[in-house]
């Protein structure tokens, strides 16, 4: 066997080892571009959650404080999950 034709032998097997990287790569990032949607979206809700009454909030277990607490928490970070924890601990008082 040649150097060219041994070289053309390899070169499936090493395109081949680069396909599951590729594959997991894209997953890595599939998943945190669907995380960043997510937020994203969350953050569109919490927008809605500003238009109820104060009524309206009072029966969920919010105060207008609540929102712009969910609103400061940092870009990439979900703002309903910082709801929810004001939501249980407005419950408790």
């Amino acid at each position: 066997m040649n150097a060219r034709s041994h070289a053309a032998a390899r070169t499936p097997a090493r395109s081949t080892s680069l396909v599951p990287a590729f594959l997991n790569a894209l997953h890595a990032a599939s998943g945190k571009v669907a995380d960043l949607v997510r937020v994203l979206l969350n953050r569109r809700l919490v927008g809605k959650l500003e238009q109820l009454s104060d009524h309206d909030l009072a029966d969920i277990g919010l105060t207008r404080d609540d929102l712009r607490h969910g609103r400061s928490v940092p870009f990439t970070a979900d703002p309903t999950a910082e709801l929810a924890r004001r939501a249980r601990q407005n419950a408790y008082r």
